[in-house]
């Protein structure tokens, strides 16, 4: 993707498939900002007195990590002092950039694109509970017991991948399996011994 439509997607309204269908979506950061705290609504019967207002601590805290990301970044390349952080992403995705600072910026804004959207759409994962990780050992791990194995195996919320394009991952140990390849080892090591 280019620094230019990054930019864009990060700011300004656009197009998006959803679900196998196309329609506009607002721009990332706005969605960000949304998310960060909801309207306030006025109580029941129609009295004035109004509901607070509830903070989503992990949007704010990614909207602050992003910010204290890019305007810096303006900063050194511009010269001056920053503006809002969505008028620093558009001039960004709108002047050119030496090679370096180009680069740099579309990795920043890349980043930001992405945690954006897994925080907003979080994937889809299948957990493999009870399964023994072929790494670790383990089925669970961490002082809740979480499970270890989780499958990213759907294309979307109906749409099951076929099993040489999923991936698996251990949040015990971190290891991971993708590919038919390592797909293919990974079921043998997960098989019963008894098979």
């Amino acid at each position: 993707m280019t620094l230019r439509s990054l930019a864009q997607e990060l700011t300004e309204p656009h197009l998006k498939s959803i679900g196998g269908r196309i329609g506009k979506v607002p721009s990332l950061l706005s969605e960000l900002r949304d998310a960060v705290s909801g309207s306030s609504d006025t109580g029941a019967g129609g009295s004035t007195s109004k509901q607070r207002i509830l903070v989503n601590a992990t949007a704010l805290e990614l909207l602050k990590k992003i910010d204290e990301t890019i305007k810096p970044g303006y900063s050194d390349r511009f010269g001056q002092s920053p503006p809002t952080l969505e008028t620093c992403v558009e001039l960004i995705g709108k002047n050119p950039h030496e090679a370096d600072w180009e680069l740099w910026f579309t990795e920043k804004l890349e980043w930001a694109k992405q945690e954006i959207e897994t925080m907003l759409r979080p994937k889809k994962l299948r957990r493999l509970d009870g399964i023994t990780c072929p790494s670790c050992q383990q089925k669970v791990f961490g002082t809740e017991r979480e499970t270890c194995l989780y499958a990213d195996c759907w294309l979307d919320n109906d749409t099951l991948l076929p099993p040489s394009e999923w991936s698996v991952e251990c949040k015990g140990c971190t290891a991971t399996w993708k590919g038919q390849k390592e797909m293919g080892w990974l079921l043998v090591a997960l098989a019963p011994d008894d098979c």
